[in-house]
């Protein structure tokens, strides 16, 4: 089992256990102090049993339960935010179905460090009471009308749109919401539960995705994870993009239309950023990696927009203090709109290699701490990032949500960026004995 401000994962009945699911509601339920929540879950099999037993942990201490069933964690986000309640999505995100887990809202963001703490907590002799709580079928969700009231109804009339929904929560409002936009879209992959490619759209090739993309003309090819805020874009061309490449569609999009002078992303996100950024007269922070960390400096610094390039991760604090795909995906189709796939060309791009080692994270700190003596005044931020020669950086940080370390590196081409990430690799592996 792994807990950490992006949730509490693992596999029923092996990591995690539906006592275990029980005790987090509870103490989930004590540290927020509300008599009323919402819960949510994606389409995993395991969802309804989880949801059942956190549902239950919580109405047995008096408490009204609102059940949404299936919506994305975008849009509980926003539903929390909308009814100013605690909520509950019954999610693992990226990971493969076999996972599930507890992911915790609270005002619409997700939790801090110190409530992370008081949910693992374990304590002894605190069962729930007997209070009579009800559980309630939430008669709607905002999501969709709060989008489309947003960008405007037929904005986006026109503009060719390929959707694999992945089997997952998006099911329930990419399509009906592109279409009252007014674009024209193709979708695949569109029934709950059927996962027929790997759930993180980021580790498939999405051959279909593109093979219907060029088949059909499309202006876009939208992925989406099995609980829709993870999202990867394939242009016209049949292109999967990277994350970060899309991050800085969409921020282009939205710093041109807003004019927003701050904007805050993770310290392993592209650079192509800060060039956006200078050009807009837009001044850049950066944070540890982790959709909670972004969003809380976004908060002290009073940054509106924000996000992560490594999963292309858009927030924009006006509508949702979470990574948000639909909301990414909309402010790249207006920009599609307005300028055509030229659209594409816009922005400065550069190259990432994304590794994953498989090393204990005890030995993996000592390494880091080792490679880190190299260099002068390296950035300890988050892990270690060392800034190179030629516009290029490399970053090595152990997950907060898999058992891995992950090294980064970004270059001017492809062929750097890999030799870089296989050169700290390889030193990082020497160094972590």
């Amino acid at each position: 089992m792994i807990a950490s401000l992006s949730g509490i994962r693992g596999v029923l009945n092996s990591d995690i256990s539906l006592a275990d699911a029980s005790r987090f509601a509870l103490n989930f339920a004590r540290a927020t102090g509300s008599s009323e929540f919402l819960i949510a879950r994606d389409p995993r099999r395991t969802g309804p049993a989880l949801s059942k037993t956190v549902a239950a942990a919580m109405m047995s201490l008096g408490s009204t339960v609102f059940d949404y069933g299936m919506i994305s964690t975008p849009a509980l986000f926003r539903e929390s935010r909308r009814r100013e309640l605690p909520a509950v999505m019954i999610t693992a995100s990226h990971n493969e179905p076999e996972f599930n887990g507890l992911k915790f809202i609270v005002d619409g963001a997700g939790i801090g460090q110190d409530t992370l703490n008081a949910v693992v907590e374990e304590k002894k002799g605190r069962n729930g009471g007997f209070g009579g709580g009800s559980l309630r079928t939430a008669l709607r969700c905002s999501y969709v009308d709060d989008l489309v009231e947003r960008f405007g109804a037929g904005s986006c009339e026109g503009v060719r749109v390929a959707v694999d929904l992945g089997g997952g929560a998006a099911i329930s409002h990419a399509v009906p919401l592109l279409r009252r936009l007014g674009c024209e879209v193709s979708s695949l992959n569109d029934a709950y539960g059927v996962f027929n490619r790997r759930v993180d759209p980021v580790a498939d090739d999405l051959e279909l995705l593109r093979r219907i993309c060029k088949r059909k003309g499309c202006d876009i090819g939208l992925a989406f994870d099995c609980d829709g805020d993870r999202l990867v874009i394939v242009d016209s061309a049949g292109r999967k993009r990277s994350g970060d490449f899309m991050l800085s569609l969409a921020l282009s999009e939205l710093l041109a239309a807003s004019g927003e002078k701050k904007v805050v992303v993770s310290t392993d996100t592209t650079q192509a950023v800060d060039d956006l950024a200078r050009k807009a007269g837009t001044q850049v922070f950066r944070s540890k990696v982790g959709e909670a960390n972004v969003v809380g400096l976004m908060r002290e610094k009073g940054a509106r927009l924000g996000g992560e390039g490594s999963s292309g991760g858009l927030i924009d604090g006006s509508f949702n203090y979470c990574r948000d795909s639909m909301l990414a995906a909309l402010a790249i189709i207006r920009g599609l709109k307005r300028r055509g796939r030229g659209f594409y060309a816009s922005v400065p791009t550069y190259s990432q290699e994304r590794v994953a080692l498989a090393i204990p994270k005890a030995k993996s700190l000592r390494g880091i701490s080792r490679l880190a003596k190299a260099y002068e005044n390296p950035d300890r931020r988050d892990g270690l990032k060392v800034m190179l020669p030629n516009h290029s950086w490399v970053l090595l940080r152990p997950s907060g949500t898999e058992d891995v370390v992950r090294v980064s590196a970004e270059a001017r081409n492809s062929e750097a960026a890999a030799r870089l990430a296989r050169n700290f690799a390889r030193k990082l592996k020497e160094l972590s004995v």
